[in-house]
């Protein structure tokens, strides 16, 4: 007698039954790619959020460094000079081997305005802040510009092998050297003087000053690499190439605030010597600068409908280009531009 297992009309599934259909199949793969898609949306979407925000805090960073650096010096302007009448015949003559650009003379700063393009700016001033290089002293009077006898060189900071700034100054008039060499008690001057360097001769001891010069001009080095335009600092010495201050800066735009009746107050803008002349006899009466500096990413985002903004006296670019931009201004008050 055969035995039946099982419940009553209950029929066993064979092997060629166990599995999924192919509508199974393909349903699930629907259902998988969907899935797919969304997850690699969502990290495209997030990638091109951190690459985005990393882009703007990297801007953020080169201005805040081109701004801070360039602040400093333009502070300075004018310090350690004599107190002027506001004329010309108070600028500094600048040696020839230490200006290829040049400007011939200059006493605090001197503007270069561009409606078109970025602007430029070049800073003078007496440098004595490190206590390693403090100024020094004549022992002998000035007698002509090639050799200077001083107290000691190498206390104040002096190189040996020259090609340094040297201001000279009794706290009436100043003049501006390049050094060729330094020993421990003398300094040697280039040779490219004009009269104008005449100024202190018979001047010593013991009111002539002998300390290192900061001469500097700030530039938008946009020919080098277009895609990067460049904040550059020229120290205006021979020999000497120009070196970058922040990447990726495109526009540098200055304006200039007088106190032209002496009360103490801005009461006049100023563009430079561009647009609106900014005249030699109006730089002492220079009391702020306003820094105007703009950065870009380092490329253009495909989606993005960047555009140059207008910034100054400088008009706006006319079609966008992707770029990401932020933009950044510092009001500096000039302590040392004059009276």
């Amino acid at each position: 007698m055969t035995m039946r297992s099982g419940k009553p009309g209950q029929r066993r599934r064979g092997n060629a039954e166990a599995g999924f259909t192919l509508i199974e199949v393909l349903t699930a793969l629907v259902i998988l790619s969907i899935a797919m898609t969304a997850v690699f949306a969502t990290f495209l979407s997030q990638q091109q959020t951190y690459t985005s925000q990393s882009r703007v805090a990297e801007m953020q960073q080169n201005l805040r460094a081109a701004a801070d650096y360039m602040t400093r010096d333009l502070r300075l302007a004018g310090y350690g000079m004599p107190l002027t009448t506001g004329t010309s015949s108070d600028n500094v003559v600048v040696p020839a081997s230490a200006n290829p650009a040049g400007i011939t003379t200059i006493r605090s700063l001197f503007a270069v305005d561009n409606t078109a393009g970025p602007d430029q700016v070049y800073v003078l001033y007496l440098y004595d802040m490190d206590a390693n290089q403090p100024p020094t002293d004549l022992t002998v009077a000035m007698a002509d510009f090639t050799t200077v006898a001083v107290d000691n060189t190498v206390a104040h900071g002096f190189l040996s092998t020259g090609n340094e700034l040297a201001l000279v100054t009794d706290g009436i008039t100043a003049d501006l050297y390049q050094t060729t060499a330094a020993t421990a008690t003398s300094l040697t001057f280039g040779g490219d003087y004009t009269a104008g360097h005449t100024k202190l001769y018979g001047m010593g001891p013991p009111v002539t000053v002998v300390a290192k010069a900061r001469f500097v001009r700030y530039f938008i080095d946009n020919t080098t690499d277009p895609d990067h335009p460049t904040l550059m600092v020229d120290r205006m010495i021979a020999g000497q190439v120009p070196q970058p201050v922040a990447d990726d800066i495109e526009d540098l735009q200055l304006t200039y605030g007088l106190d032209t009746d002496g009360d103490g107050v801005v009461d006049t803008i100023r563009s430079g010597n561009g647009g609106t002349v900014l005249a030699a006899g109006e730089i002492p009466r220079i009391r702020r600068v306003r820094l105007h500096l703009v950065a870009r990413s380092r490329r253009p985002e495909k989606d993005w409908s960047g555009i140059r903004p207008a910034v100054a006296n400088r008009a706006g670019a006319a079609t966008t280009d992707g770029y990401r931009r932020r933009t950044i201004e510092v009001n500096i008050d000039v302590r040392n531009s004059g009276t």
